[in-house]
């Protein structure tokens, strides 16, 4: 069965070719994936007719208590390693401290619209790359990460 383009497929529209854009301008359609035990969000937002955003954002460890630990001097290298993790992220992407002390993530970058799945995929694949280096000096350095399962701040 033909398919008459453009239709909609749940948040998005998809033109002949195959290409994806937000179903409404408004909205930033968006999914939620894991990536070195990490949820990871990335939307897709509308800038104009032929240009958006692929917007990707994790909470990528979260400062431990001193409650937690024994280790007195955990928390001070967990702040050392978090003003290293701002000036050493790409340019464009922002780390910032929750109040409930997790270590927030964002990527913001420009894109052609409409997109084709494979070029939003190779998005999203060229940020985890980046990102994976940084998420193993986490891990190394005895940052926790959100539990399974655990909200996500809605984006601002």
């Amino acid at each position: 069965m033909p398919f008459d383009a453009p239709f909609k497929l749940g948040p998005f529209m998809v033109d002949s070719e195959g290409r994806l854009w937000p179903g409404e301008p408004e909205a930033a359609p968006g999914f939620l994936f894991r990536w070195h035990d990490r949820v990871v969000r990335a939307r897709l937002a509308q800038a104009d007719a032929a240009h958006g955003r692929i917007i990707l954002q994790a909470a990528v460890a979260r400062v431990p208590s001193t409650a937690s630990t024994p280790d007195g001097t955990l928390r001070p290298r967990t702040f050392a390693l978090l003003r290293w993790l701002e000036k050493s992220v790409p340019a464009g992407w922002r780390v910032s401290l929750l109040a409930d002390h997790r270590v927030w993530l964002e990527s913001d970058r420009m894109i052609a619209m409409p997109i084709t799945a494979a070029a939003l995929m190779t998005e999203i694949t060229c940020f985890l790359l980046e990102l994976a280096p940084h998420l193993d000096l986490l891990d190394e350095s005895g940052l926790t990460t959100l539990a399974a399962g655990a909200a996500v701040p809605e984006a601002a």
